[in-house]
This record gives structure tokens, sequence and C-alpha cells, in this order.
């Protein structure tokens, strides 16, 4: 084949190739032009590959690469000069080759591309915390925080500082004020009433935490000082929990914590941390199913996979072997009793008899008791009966054909415990975010923090 002739000035719209003699080809000669998608088809073993990777790819890359200083050039990778006798016009080379990227059953979209990694450390910084019972926003406060916050919002308002000192069941009160007057305090609220501690005591029964008045301020500018050393010393005895009380309406209370702590529920939620948000930590994983977001588990649409067939006709699927044909007669035995219509389709049953025929009658044993008080057990207890024997092989190999993988009861597939849901941004929790389409993803990771938000950014 007569060769294209080489112009004198390179065409800069076309990558020339001649004599292109790598591996299986034979002096191919061809003109790509640039800007445009060039598709190689072939045979297998016609020298696709060896075109595209091994001649134009290891060409461009090799010339990129020798634009470096020969410092820069030991760290890099670089490729032999392929069999060709000249090549023109080709620019720096990305090649791209076809690979399984997936590791294991837990890789997503998201674990490929690390954008789950940009968001795991995103969210211990950005996101708001919330209390699972009753959805306030928690974070840590400070007592610069907390005064600055009475001040706005109860000026004028004279409060009692308290803070709560456990006291242990059974503690006689008079011991237990005795002790508190030892620490220089005299005043507890109790029964929604000051109780003086170095007066006779009245109190027969103390709570399991005792709110020890630590002063009572008016919120005014004077006093400013004052209750902010009030604050910080209920803060320090009452293990960063402190409330204050409206003297004239002692029903308002307005507790606050300074850890990751609902001061209005007294619960607790696991403090923010890269961990927390991934899905093969442990700290972040579902304990259920471990983060895979689907769980191994029976399927009875399998033990009943043709519902146009009646009871009768063998509709349950296990108890048409030789092994299972007693389960049948009790199907049957149970199913006469009941006065269920055995000839009609398992589909066209009322649902409470479809209902009965799955999950048995109520009351009914389990485990290795299922049959002794003759009521029917339903396949649902005769799985429950396989189960207990799972230590057999040939059980196991029954069971396995009747399993399989279903939406994990607990994180239903968002594949996150519990303690992650409590944090969100932009109004989502993490595994709302992880299903959205990247166009809105983008867009709700871009709307400007609240002032929230900042606040938690800071601490």
């Amino acid at each position: 084949m007569k060769r294209p002739k080489l112009t004198i000035v390179p065409d800069p719209g076309v990558i020339e190739i001649r004599g292109a003699r790598q591996n299986n080809l034979k002096g191919i000669d061809l003109d790509l032009p640039l800007g445009k998608l060039n598709v190689i088809s072939g045979p297998s073993g016609s020298g696709k590959s060896s075109l595209a990777f091994d001649t134009i790819y290891a060409e461009g890359q090799r010339r990129y690469v020798e634009t470096f200083s020969p410092y820069t050039r030991q760290f890099l990778d670089r490729m032999d000069k392929p069999k060709v006798d000249e090549i023109r016009g080709i620019p720096p080379a990305i090649a791209i080759e076809q690979s399984n990227p997936v590791k294991s059953t837990r890789s997503t979209v998201g674990t490929m591309t690390e954008i789950n990694d940009y968001l795991k450390l995103l969210f211990p910084r950005l996101a708001q915390a919330f209390c699972p019972e009753c959805a306030r926003e928690i974070r840590p406060e400070t007592p610069h925080l907390i005064v600055e916050e009475i001040f706005a919002k109860q000026a004028g308002e004279t409060l009692l500082i308290t803070f709560g000192v456990p006291a242990p069941p059974k503690t006689d009160p008079a011991e237990f004020f005795a002790f508190l007057q030892q620490q220089g305090y005299v005043r507890v609220w109790l029964d929604e009433a000051i109780v003086r501690a170095d007066e006779p005591v009245q109190v027969k029964r103390l709570p399991a935490i005792v709110p020890v008045i630590q002063d009572r301020v008016t919120v005014n500018a004077e006093s400013r000082s004052r209750f902010t050393e009030a604050v910080e010393i209920a803060l320090r005895f009452g293990k960063g929990k402190v409330a204050f009380i409206q003297q004239r309406d002692s029903s308002v209370q307005h507790p606050f914590s300074t850890g990751w702590h609902c001061a209005h529920c007294d619960i607790d939620i696991t403090p923010p941390s890269p961990g927390l948000f991934s899905f093969n930590h442990p700290l972040g994983a579902c304990p259920t199913c471990r983060g895979f977001g689907r769980t191994i588990a029976l399927d009875l649409s399998r033990a009943i996979p043709d519902h146009s067939l009646s009871v009768a006709g063998g509709v349950v699927k296990p108890f048409q072997t030789e092994n299972g044909q007693q389960c049948q007669r009790d199907l049957m035995r149970a199913a006469a009793d009941r006065e269920l219509d055995t000839l009609c389709p398992f589909e066209e049953l009322p649902k409470a008899d479809q209902d009965w025929v799955m999950n048995g009658e109520p009351g009914r044993p389990k485990g290795e008791d299922f049959e002794d008080n003759g009521l029917w057990y339903g396949v649902k207890g005769f799985f429950d009966w396989l189960e207990s024997k799972s230590y057999k092989m040939h059980v196991r190999v029954l069971l396995s054909r009747y399993r399989n993988y279903t939406e994990c009861p607990d994180c239903h597939g968002g594949r996150y415990q519990p303690a992650t849901l409590n944090f969100r941004f932009a109004g989502k929790t993490l595994p709302d975010l992880m299903v959205m389409p990247v166009g809105e993803l983008r867009a709700s990771l871009a709307a400007p923090p609240s002032p929230s938000q900042s606040n938690n950014e800071e601490l």
C-alpha cells in the first residue's frame, strides 16, 4: 500500500502516523483528526489495542514526560518508544482502560468516585445534630453562648440558676441536705418550690436528680458578670449541665448542656466523627446489616411461588417433597377444621386465610415444640423449626433455597446506624443525600450554611 506523503508543514488538526509496526501491526499509515471522536474497531487480534495504547498513547505520553526536567522524570513512569516511522501532531495523551473497580458488595458510585470520603469529612463540620426524641437541635454550648442566649430571650426576668446533683436510691433527705450545707448550698428546687436545706426537713423522698440552686439573678446589664460567674460554676458542678427556672412562672425552664446532649430529654448522642458517617466503619455501619443495606433472610415468596395453585394442589412448595408430606397433611387437617376451601386458588382466598396459611394460628409454639399443641404452625413456623435444626448440613442446604437478599429491616437500605441519622445537612440525613441525583446534591451542598451550622463549625 502506497503511504501518504508527509507535508512539509504539519497539519495542526491531524495526528499523522506512518509505518506503525508495534506488536502485530504491519506498517499502518493513517491520519486521525483532532477534536473528534475516533473509533477503532475490528476483530479480536487485529491490533486495536496495539494502535491505540501501545502506539498513539505511548508516544503521546513519552513526549509529554520528556518536557519535564531530568529530576522530575525519575519519579514518572515512562513507556518505551513504539515501533513507528513517524508520528506528528500528537498532543499529551491520557489512557482510560476498561476495568472493574468494584472491590466489595459495599461498593457504590459514591465510594468508587470518593464522593463519600468528602461527605464523611464534611458532615462532622457542617451538619446539624437533632435529638431523636424531641427533634430539637443539639449543639455543644459554651458559657458565653449560654449567657448570650439567655440575655437575648429572657431580659428583665429573675431566674434561678440550678445544676443537678444525683441522689442515690433510698438516700435520707436529712443526710443529703447536710451534705449540701457542707458544700455551701442551702437551697434546692423541689416540687416547683424553693426548699431550704438548713431548715427542718419536710421532704420524705428525693428525686434521682436534685436541682441545687446556684444563684438567683435578674437578667440585666448590671448583673451580667455575676450571672456569667454563676453559670460557669453551675456547669462545673453540674458536669456540663445547667437549667434556668423563671421565678414568676416556675413551669418555664431553660436547660442547657455543653456536650452532645439533649438537655430537654436528658439523652446523649454519639459525637460526630468521620467514622460515624462511613458505612465501611464499625462506628457508622448499621449493626444489623453491617453496612451492606441488605440482609439474607427467609423469603416466603419462594415457598409459595405460584399463587394460582390451591392448598390441596400443592401451593406450599416445600410441603410437596417426601420429607414435607407430614406438614402437608397437618395443613389439610387444620384447613378442614377451619373450613377453608382447599380447592380454591391461593390468590383467591380471603386475606385472613392467606395470613393463616403463612403465619399459623395465634399462640402457636415455636422451635422444636411447633406441633405439640395441635395448632397450625404456618409456613413461617415450619421454617422456624428448620432454623432450630440448622446445625445439620442438609437442613442448611434446604434453607438456602428459600433465602434471599432483602432490604435491611432496621436501616431500610440506608446502611447507617441510627446515631448517624441524628445529623442533617440542609435538612437531609446522609442517606438522603447519598440517593439524590448529582445535580440536586450539588445544589444542596452549595447552599450557604445557616448561623447554627456556622456555630457548629466553630465548635
